[in-house]
């Protein structure tokens, strides 16, 4: 064979072998995109979620649920002691201490003004009545005597307005009961709390028809038996992280200025039938505690928990569930996550579609 006619048939090969190695690209290249893809995927979940009367339900096969470790529990009654929670602070007494003294001494500087003002008037008015009978004392010291007694009014009133904006300044912060013990001397109430035997609480109580402040609370914070903090007044200041509304409560126990503490009101009359969900049932979604009520062995229903009395992570609740409800108290996490992997793949197929 001649070189022209090899020459020849290599130019005849060279478009279909350009071809074959364009489309051999083509197909390596689409089943790398079609690998990557699928790595890309979502793993799909093997939960089925739908909605039914208003609330999310979710299908788990009971292979699943084995493998997973899920566990149910009755809901447990609520006793009488595990009502809504109110939560508090032990506060600085410095500040009413300090409104106590300065009002005392406000008070001091005004009964000296006004034996001053006393003494002026009467010099003023013995000088009148002497330049009154033949002139026995002269206009000018009339006058100069005026001007003192003049001098010990204005002290006077001085000295009142500031004794008035000191028990203002009291009521705004500490209410009218405990403005009024620092504005008696050597108050017997008040002596406890100067000498530490007793300590202040403002304790917020939770909003809603259970916010009447009873007049024993039973109380805990860390480290020390549960006490009993007896009702003072309302708290015309509340703590801004604690929605509701403030009293303040004595108690005779050695806590430290500042420490957190928490109690719980009875449950209120008419709800004794409250349940208890447990902390392990919990799960947050939204902002919301939500809980997973088993409806039968392959079926979930996501309900929302009541959030208006909490119990150390649990939570009482008076409607919604029934004593009767199994709720999940182990692998509640894991169902929120399936849910939330369903809801994705869900999604996503109504998209490609």
């Amino acid at each position: 064979m001649t070189r022209k006619t090899i020459l020849k048939g290599i130019l005849l090969l060279s478009p279909a072998i350009l071809a074959a190695l364009v489309l051999g690209g083509f197909l390596l290249s689409k089943g790398e995109q079609d690998k990557e893809a699928e790595r890309e995927a979502p793993v799909p979940s093997a939960v089925r979620i739908a909605v039914a009367e208003g609330f999310t339900t979710l299908t788990v096969d009971t292979a699943m649920q084995t493998r997973s470790g899920f566990q149910v529990d009755a809901l447990a009654p609520a006793s009488a002691t595990t009502g809504p929670a109110a939560y508090g602070i032990v506060l600085d007494l410095q500040p009413l201490v300090e409104m106590a003294s300065r009002h005392a001494s406000g008070v001091a500087d005004l009964n000296a003004a006004q034996a001053s003002l006393d003494a002026s008037r009467a010099d003023y008015e013995r000088l009148q009545a002497l330049n009154a009978d033949a002139s026995n004392v002269s206009l000018k010291t009339v006058q100069a005597a005026r001007a003192v007694l003049a001098s010990a009014t204005a002290k006077v009133n001085a000295a009142r307005v500031g004794v008035a904006a000191i028990a203002s300044a009291a009521r705004q912060q500490f209410g009218p009961t405990l403005s009024a013990w620092a504005s008696t001397p050597e108050s017997p109430e008040l002596v406890p709390f100067v000498a530490r035997r007793e300590v202040l609480l403002r304790v917020v109580l939770p909003p809603g028809p259970s916010a009447t402040a009873p007049a024993v609370l039973k109380v805990t914070t860390d480290g020390i038996p549960a006490f009993d903090a007896r009702l003072i007044s309302p708290s015309p200041q509340v703590d801004p992280g604690i929605q509701g509304q403030a009293y303040f409560y004595r108690a005779a126990v050695p806590l430290a200025t500042g420490m957190r503490i928490s109690a719980h009101l009875a449950v209120p009359s008419g709800q004794d039938g409250g349940l208890l969900v447990p902390a392990g049932a919990i799960v947050w979604y939204g902002g919301q505690p939500w809980a997973y009520v088993q409806s039968d062995n392959t079926h979930f229903q996501r309900r929302p928990v009541d959030p208006r009395s909490p119990q150390d992570g649990d939570f009482v609740v008076t409607e919604g569930f029934k004593p009767a409800d199994q709720v999940v108290v182990r692998g509640a996490q894991l169902l929120l996550s399936e849910e939330s992997r369903a809801q994705l793949a869900s999604q996503q197929g109504n998209d490609a579609r």
